[in-house]
């Protein structure tokens, strides 16, 4: 049986409470995506889209972020720093080989972490972009007869 006090020692209602705010001013924000791929024909936001709207809205809700990432596990950990709660969001690491000259690592291992920085955060704020899948599925114009 769920009770007020059950859910209060097993949950930080408190910090889900506030990530629900905070992904509401983020959507009501209206931020728009600065990245395009041209190969592939479509926008994604960037960390920079991201970030700086993250950081105003976490100092407002009295919200801290911190990136990890240990044995294969990469986690966006939410603090809240009022009720000293926290969550995290988290998605799986892999080794990737250390080919090549050290600068080449060392780029390699940016890129890694800024693509999972941004798909965390857009798990924190919930940020949504258009499936793929559905996205491919759609019928192709110009065609006598739809794809099926």
């Amino acid at each position: 049986m769920f009770t007020e006090n059950y859910i209060k020692e097993e949950m930080p209602v408190n910090l889900y409470r506030k990530i629900m705010i905070a992904r509401k001013k983020f959507k009501d924000k209206g931020i728009t995506k600065s990245g395009y791929n041209k190969f592939q024909n479509f926008s994604y936001y960037e960390l920079k889209d991201i970030i700086p709207e993250a950081i105003e809205i976490c100092l407002e809700l009295d919200l801290a972020t911190r990136f990890t990432y240990e044995q294969n596990h990469y986690a966006l950990k939410v603090y809240d720093l009022e009720n000293k709660e926290e969550t995290e969001f988290c998605m799986p690491g892999k080794e990737y080989p250390n080919e090549g000259n050290i600068n080449n690592q060392l780029q390699n291992l940016g890129k890694i972490q800024t693509y999972i920085r941004r798909y965390l955060y857009m798990q924190f704020l919930d940020i949504t972009e258009n499936d793929v899948v559905d996205a491919e599925s759609k019928p192709k114009k110009n065609l006598k007869y739809p794809v099926r």
